[in-house]
């Protein structure tokens, strides 16, 4: 029988993390953040479906918490990738390409007006229980 594991996903605190920019100015006030389409419980579902746990974490017992930035642009779609918290270059590898690929986002809005934000993405790795 095949064992198969979901990473615990930490997502807490995803939309309280999160900031906007102009152009090179940084406004730390939106009306609405940015979110996930679902929210925070699709984030998860959608998260322990698309993340895979490196076997090489899993056999070197590498386990914790990343944490990723990254854009979301004013029609959703997610750029400017980068790790806040390392754990394992393998675990930040992994966390990176899950964010990449993610569905678009409902992007922040200030005063009825889509604009950009930066958001961080705390992601747990959590190695298997062994019975």
């Amino acid at each position: 029988m095949k064992n198969i594991f979901i990473p615990i996903i930490s997502v807490l605190m995803l939309a309280f993390s999160s900031s906007v920019f102009a152009e090179e100015e940084l406004t730390v006030k939106v009306n609405q953040h940015a979110y996930f389409p679902g929210g925070q419980t699709a984030l998860a579902t959608w998260l322990s479906e698309n993340l895979k746990y490196p076997q090489e974490c899993i056999d070197k017992k590498v386990e914790g918490e990343v944490i990723v930035s990254f854009i979301v642009e004013r029609d959703g779609s997610i750029t400017g990738i980068h790790m806040e918290q390392s754990v394992d270059s393998k675990l930040d590898a992994e966390a990176k390409r899950v964010v990449g690929v993610m569905p678009n986002w409902v992007a922040a809005e200030m005063n009825g007006v889509k604009t950009r934000s930066r958001l961080m993405l705390p992601i747990r790795f959590t190695l298997p229980q062994t019975k």
